[in-house]
This record gives structure tokens, C-alpha cells and sequence, in this order.
């Protein structure tokens, strides 16, 4: 048998391809090595074979398994061990510090005014509408603005009515998931009015009925037409809509639960409020408007001393201060970090406001106060002050004016009202002739003939408070007063105190809804451009109640109230000629005297961008809109 060495060569490439988790290698060269295996394979040979019964020979191929030893080149790639995939870096936190110098009373803007509860409300809560630092309302809730134009709003001009129709936005959620609806500003409506534990609240009585048409539509008859009606439901007058799943109707509006523990829905969520030291609020992953707010976290600190919050500005520690005095902000804006904002527009207007009533009463005919029932001695103060002088002496710079009047501020601000003469003489006289004397010559008049209701000898002593949050500027203006004011005769008692104490509520002890003062300074102003609620809030009779307004130096004139009364009327004319006609009349009684505006600045670290002081709301009316730019 014929055996043939056949050799045969079977090349076999192997490509072994390793992925590199490195990006931006090269791929290595490969290498190229020989080596000799043994295969088993099919092999097709000849062989010579005999036929069966013949002595022929012949070739005849057969196929055959055999063992074969192969050269096999082999390519492989050599390589060193790749390293981990680098980690794609976490989104660091964002976080901002504001500053405050007192705990908010709450979380609701229209039970009590600090500024600091409506800071923090604007963080967490919404309403129908709010306002821009130029004077212009915006939907916030609210889908439109209902108008005249859009069929919103209609009038019956014949029996002077109107029926205002809300859109509400479907797409706003409370912090637990449910959806805000018309039930929830229904639900809110119903507590405020509430007769025995609701409020009185902007045109409340002038409400008829309030109807729900459907989950976002609900429609307001008004028994009369009023011109602000888009202000009733603002966060520029500090209503917020509250959740009717969340909040206990039978706790009551001024008194529930959620006042302190709000339900968020707006851009963020209280986390945490650390009373005496801060609060903590954290970002809505579900707020409505889509990707804001744009911070994580927000922390509200507590920091009484003016002089601390100073440091911690300027060290970088804190963040923003809002309502910061003008001198402050002069010193810091130089350093580089330290941005300053401030109001275009002017509404804050700081009075001396008077007691009417005797200290710790609220009735001021049956407990008249025993030296300021009588207006020949509050207009004896007004002209011993040279108010001019003292505020050019507080604020050298000229940013605070000198007020007189109420009405300021355009559309209203058409009526002559005479400017008040320095004259420490007429004022002697004046209180000579209303039975305050010196007798003793002691320098503090006494009650010798006074109509007050004083007992003969009664000196003629006050205690004059000031708001202490205002900051030192305030005290000093404080300071130079009484020293006109004792030049006359008068013996004076400074004191300073806060504004959750001086406004608290009548039932929680506050001192000006119980009567518990004599005189106080402090500032307040009227968002937008319409002074109705507010003129009515602080010097209509109905509003002397305890916790029915702000009229808590129980001012009571029937002349004023029919006044008032009459400005709800969409006739501005005539409106003007109404607030010219109490104008005239609050100079006569005096009931407060008008002493000088106050800058809205607020100062802020400029890693900020965003910030934007305005006199219609507290600087977080934009909070949603802050970012951070390292």
C-alpha cells in the first residue's frame, strides 16, 4: 500500500478584539506568533486496490479521519489592563443663606405683618395673583386675569354689581400629590369668613356668594363693584390659597396647624424650622413651572444683631438681607462680592401712630387716653418737631424724604396739602391753652384744666416705642424726636420692641390689638397703586375692632367712614376727589402723624442673579427665578 505524505498548511486567523473603556486610546498593534497543534480532519488519499476475482490492479480514492499536526499563525493583541470607567461627577448642591432677625409668626401673610412671614410664604405658598415690582399683576394660580374684555368680569352698572370669573392652571399640585383645585380657594374663602374664627379680609363684605362651576372654575358676585378686585386674592396682600385636605377648618383660619406647617405648592418645601435659629427649605422637584426653582436649598437665619448680620455679609457667610438700611448698604456694596438692589418705586411711609384709647383698653370714648384724646396736644407735637432737620440728620445722603400726607403716592397724590411749620413756640402755647402747664418748674407740664379725663397734676409723660427691626437708624430718629418733644415739656419714656410682639394678634397678647401703648413708630404702605383697603384697614371705625384691622388707635369718625365708604366706585375722578377729602380730614384729627418714606434695598451676595427688591412684595416674590452663578 501506497502511503503519500501530504503536509498541509491550514492558516487560521484568530482576531481577538479588546474594547478599551479608556477613551482616547489608541488601539495597540498586534503580535504575531506561530504554534504547532495536532487537529483531527477529513482527508481525501488514492490508494491501490486489487479487484475482487481478477488479477487487475487499479487506483480508487477514499476518504479518510486522521490525526494531523498544523502550524497555526495566530494574531493577538496584547494589551495592558484597562482601568475603571472614570465616574461622571454629581451635580453639586446649591444653597443660599437669607437672613432675618426674628422667627416668622407664621407662615400667613395676612394674620400678622413682620415682612418675615410673607419672606417665607412666597417660598412655599401661591395665590391667584401677584405683582410685579412695576405695579403690574400677574396670574400666579389663576390661568388669566379675568377682565371686562375677556368676559371675565361682569357689571351690572344698573344695580351696581359685579360677577369677576377665575380660571384656575390644572397642571399645580400640592407636596403630597394632590392637585390644587377651585375646592382649595373655596375652602380658604370659607375660612376666612368664618364669623367666629376668620378675619376680616379686603372686600369681604362685600361678597355675596362664591360658586364653584368646576374643578378650575369658580365665579365671585360682589354685591357692589370693586375696582381691586384682582388684589383680593394676592401675594402682594399676603392671601395665600391653603389646601382644604391638609388644613382643620374647625381649628380655624387664624389658629390651624398649617399656618406653621404648611402643605407647599409652590417652588419650595419647609424642611425644617428650628425656632430661634433657622429654617430649612428644599427644592419642589414638582413645582409647575418646568426646571425651577433653580437652587436647592434655602436657608432662613435667624440673626437679631444688626451688627452680626453685618459680618456675615461681608464674610460671605450669609446671603441676602432685605430691608436694609441705606447706610448699610453703602458700606458694603464697594467689596466685590456685594450687590444692592433697590426699589424704583416708594411705598413704605413710617407714622408715629397714637393711642386714642387708655393704655390696655380698646373702647377710646368710654376710656379716652388721659393725654392723647386730645388733638390740640397731638397737633402741638406735630409742630414741635422739626422733622426736616432730623431726617436730613439721619440720612445725610438724602435717600429718605420727608412725608406729610398720607396720599403720596400717583394717582392720589393731586391734593394740597400744606406742609407743616416748625414752631416749638405755637406748641407750647397750644398745650397751655389745652391745660397742660408747668407748674413746678421741673420742665414736664402737668394737667391743670386738660379735657382728657386726667386727674389734676397728672404730668404729662408717654411712653414713646419704636419698631426695633427698622435697625439703629430708626432709634436715632427715635432719640431726636423726643428731645424736641421734651424741649415742650413732655417726659418721655424710650423703648424699642419687635414686630411680632407689637403685632401679634389680640387673643395672642399683641400690644397694639390690646391697647398696650402709647405712642409707636414704625412703616407700612399699600401694594400696588390702590390705597381703598388700606386707607379702610387703618383708620375706618369698623376697623378699630381687635384683630378686625390695623385701626388699633381706635380712631372713630363718622365723617371718615362715609368717606371711605363711598370710594368703591370704578369713577376715579370722583376717587380722587374722595381721598383728597380724607386727606384734609386725617391732617385735622391726626390720628398718626406721617413722618418720612422708607428705601426697600435689599443687599445680596452677587454669586446671585436674579434678586430684585420691590416695594409690592418681599424680596422672594421671584425666588423661583434666583440662580447661582460661581
Amino acid at each position: 500500500m501506497l502511503r503519500k505524505s501530504v503536509k498541509i498548511l491550514i492558516v487560521v486567523t484568530v482576531l481577538v478584539t479588546l474594547i478599551s473603556n479608556l477613551a482616547g486610546c489608541a488601539t495597540p498593534a498586534p503580535e504575531v506568533i506561530e504554534k504547532i497543534i495536532t487537529q483531527v480532519v477529513k482527508e481525501t488519499i488514492k490508494e491501490t486496490v486489487i479487484v475482487e476475482g481478477t488479477p487487475q490492479v487499479i487506483e480508487k480514492e477514499v476518504t479518510k479521519i486522521v490525526e494531523k499536526e498544523v502550524t497555526t499563525i495566530v494574531e493577538k493583541v496584547i494589551t495592558a489592563t484597562p482601568l475603571p470607567p472614570t465616574p461622571t461627577p454629581e451635580k453639586k448642591e446649591t444653597s443660599i443663606t437669607i437672613l432675618v432677625p426674628d422667627d416668622p409668626p407664621s407662615f400667613n401673610g395676612v394674620l400678622t405683618f413682620t415682612g418675615y412671614e410673607r419672606v417665607v410664604q412666597e417660598l412655599v405658598m401661591l395665590s391667584l395673583t401677584d405683582m410685579y415690582p412695576n405695579y403690574e399683576i400677574y396670574p400666579e394660580l389663576a390661568l388669566e386675569l379675568p377682565t371686562v374684555e375677556n368676559g371675565g368680569v361682569v357689571v351690572d352698572e344698573d344695580e351696581w354689581t359685579m360677577d369677576v370669573t377665575w380660571k384656575l392652571r390644572d397642571d399645580v399640585f400640592w407636596a403630597d400629590g394632590e392637585k390644587v383645585t377651585a375646592e382649595d380657594v373655596i375652602f380658604t374663602y370659607n375660612a376666612v369668613m368664618d364669623p367666629d374664627k376668620g378675619i376680616w379680609t379686603a372686600a369681604g363684605d362685600y361678597i355675596d356668594d362664591i360658586e364653584m362651576i368646576d374643578d378650575y372654575t369658580f365665579v365671585i358676585y360682589y354685591n357692589t363693584i370693586w375696582p381691586a378686585y384682582l388684589q383680593q386674592w394676592s401675594m402682594a396682600e399676603g392671601y395665600a390659597i391653603f389646601p382644604e385636605h391638609y388644613c382643620d377648618l374647625e381649628q380655624g383660619y387664624a389658629s390651624w396647624d398649617c399656618n406653621e406647617n404648611p402643605l407647599s405648592n409652590g417652588p419650595y418645601i419647609l424642611e425644617e424650622w428650628e425656632r430661634g435659629d433657622h429654617l430649612t427649605f428644599v427644592r419642589n422637584p414638582n413645582y409647575f413651572e418646568e426646571g425651577k426653582p433653580y437652587i436647592d436649598k434655602i436657608y432662613v437665619q435667624v440673626v437679631p444683631e444688626a451688627s452680626v448680620r453685618k459680618t456675615m455679609l461681608s464674610e460671605k457667610t450669609a446671603d441676602v438681607d432685605f430691608w436694609a438700611i441705606g447706610e448699610l448698604a453703602n458700606e458694603l456694596e464697594p467689596l466685590d462680592h456685594i450687590g444692592v438692589s433697590k426699589a424704583t418705586a416708594t411705598r413704605w411711609l413710617v407714622h408715629l401712630w397714637f393711642n386714642l384709647a387708655a393704655y390696655g383698653e380698646i373702647d377710646p370714648v368710654e376710656f379716652p387716653h388721659p393725654v392723647l384724646s386730645d388733638v390740640r396736644v397731638r397737633q402741638a407735637m406735630r409742630m414741635a418737631m422739626d422733622m426736616e432737620s432730623v431726617v436730613a440728620g439721619v440720612w445725610p445722603d438724602g435717600s429718605i424724604k420727608y412725608i406729610w400726607t398720607e396720599f403720596f403716592r400717583p394717582p392720589y397724590n393731586e391734593c394740597d396739602i400744606p406742609k407743616p411749620v416748625f414752631d416749638a413756640a405755637a406748641a407750647a402755647a397750644l398745650l397751655e391753652e389745652a391745660g397742660w402747664t408747668d407748674t413746678d418748674g421741673d420742665g414736664v407740664r402737668e394737667c391743670h384744666g386738660c379735657t382728657t379725663g386726667a386727674p389734676e397734676g397728672y404730668e404729662l409723660a408717654l411712653e414713646f416705642t419704636a419698631w426695633s427691626e427698622f435697625g439703629e437708624v430708626l432709634i436715632l430718629a427715635q432719640q431726636l424726636m423726643a428731645e424736641y418733644l421734651e424741649a415742650v415739656g413732655f417726659d418721655l419714656t424710650l423703648s424699642q420692641e419687635t414686630g411680632a410682639v407689637l403685632w401679634e394678634t389680640y387673643d395672642n397678647g399683641g400690644l397694639e390689638q390690646n391697647g398696650l401703648f402709647d405712642m409707636v413708630m414704625w412703616d407700612d404702605g399699600y401694594a400696588g397703586s390702590d390705597p381703598t383697603d388700606y386707607i379702610w384697614c387703618y383708620f375706618h371705625s369698623d376697623a378699630a375692632e381687635p384683630d378686625a384691622c390695623w385701626n388699633t388707635w381706635r380712631y372713630l369718625s363718622e365723617d371718615f367712614d362715609a368717606l371711605s365708604d363711598e370710594t368703591w366706585t370704578v369713577d376715579e375722578e370722583y376717587r380722587k376727589e374722595l381721598f383728597c377729602d380724607m386727606a384734609e380730614l386725617l391732617d385735622e384729627d391726626l390720628p398718626a402723624i406721617p413722618l418720612f418714606d422708607a428705601a426697600d434695598i435689599t443687599i445680596y451676595n452677587n454669586r446671585i442673579v436674579g434678586i430684585e427688591s420691590t416695594v409690592n412684595a418681599m424680596v422672594t416674590w421671584n425666588v423661583a427665578d434666583w440662580k447661582i452663578v460661581e
